[in-house]
């Protein structure tokens, strides 16, 4: 929370009305309100010193500032909002005729303020959405040198980029996009198509598409996979608990006929031990059938045995064994440190 101390109460209060004001516009509401007042505060600290006490009231030139910075804020942002499509459409066709250099340099805002554009990357394959974080940081020569491409290939990326930002807009193009998309980059079927060799000598955009494909396929089939069986469940449970019951039986395997299809249905059995008990039992039988009936396993808590003393951990240092297990990679676009 910002503090005014040793500031007029007038200018404080005028402040933090106007602020809350502009924070109710819904372009604003995704910035703070401290950050919406310092911005008032600031505009009001730089005109004070025109401010004349025999010409007017302290309050009255503090609400005439304020007036006019949060009407120039407004008309700001909206005449951003409103030109960053077109001036996204203009840097495209700009990147042909002048080259990217230039055209990154005069339209760079463009990509940092705009949701829509910012909404069309992320659905573009991760190669294309990192040439866009790139750009923020980096000139199209750096860019390129970076990706290990030429400027001829970071020209023909701004096309591609183009061309389906303009299909996405156009409700009459938008199969284009979509067909367009897919060219793009690598999509689950080369996992079929190649061997595992081929698979790793592409390019690491690609096997970070491929990756992050792979990632939502599988997330996608597992919901799909529950919902099915809660269907399964809801449609076939009354016949299966019948069947259980008429046997007898509240588990086991279960068969019967609905429109021609062989239904099996199995209801396993859950079984859970109470270690308490089992600990109280074992004391009370022979060593030997205590090893004929009882698998014990030994485990160790991973975050307790790191705390142990040097002293305690040499104790075990015999029943412990460290093996690498299987390497997981995962490809992503760096963030902000």
């Amino acid at each position: 929370m910002n503090k005014y101390d040793g500031i007029d109460k007038r200018i404080v209060s005028n402040v933090k009305m106007y602020a809350r004001n502009l924070k109710r516009n819904s372009i604003f509401r995704s910035m703070d309100l401290e950050d919406l007042e310092q911005e008032l505060m600031c505009e009001i600290f730089s005109c004070m010193s025109k401010f004349d006490k025999h010409c007017g009231e302290l309050e009255h030139f503090v609400r005439k500032i304020l007036n006019r910075r949060c009407l120039n804020l407004l008309k700001s942002y909206k005449r951003k909002k409103r030109d960053s499509v077109t001036q996204f459409s203009e840097f495209c066709d700009e990147v042909s005729n002048k080259g990217a250099d230039v055209a990154f340099e005069r339209y760079q805002d463009v990509f940092e303020m705009h949701t829509e554009v910012s909404r069309f990357m992320n659905e573009m394959p991760i190669k294309y959405r990192l040439l866009y974080k790139l750009w923020a940081d980096h000139s199209i020569v750096e860019t390129a040198q970076i990706l290990g491409v030429s400027r001829f290939a970071i020209f023909r990326d701004l096309k591609r980029i183009a061309f389906l930002f303009h299909c996405l807009r156009n409700s009459e193009n938008q199969f284009l996009f979509l067909v367009g998309r897919k060219k793009m980059g690598k999509n689950l079927s080369s996992t079929e198509t190649l061997n595992t060799k081929e698979l790793s000598q592409l390019e690491v955009c690609d096997l970070a598409d491929l990756s992050e494909q792979m990632s939502k396929l599988v997330s996608h089939t597992k919901e799909l996979k529950e919902k099915l069986e809660d269907a399964l469940n809801l449609r076939f449970s009354e016949t299966v608990q019948d069947n259980l019951r008429s046997d007898n039986k509240d588990t086991g395997t279960t068969k019967f006929f609905e429109n021609g299809f062989q239904i099996t249905a199995e209801v396993p059995k859950k079984v859970t031990w109470d270690s308490e008990k089992i600990d109280e039992i074992i004391k009370t039988i022979s060593e030997e059938k205590r090893k004929a009936i009882i698998k014990t396993t030994h485990v160790i808590d991973k975050r307790k045995y790191m705390q142990l003393s040097p002293e305690d951990k040499l104790l075990f240092a015999d029943a412990r064994t460290v093996t690498p297990g299987k390497t997981r990679f995962q490809i992503s676009i760096p963030t902000e440190a």
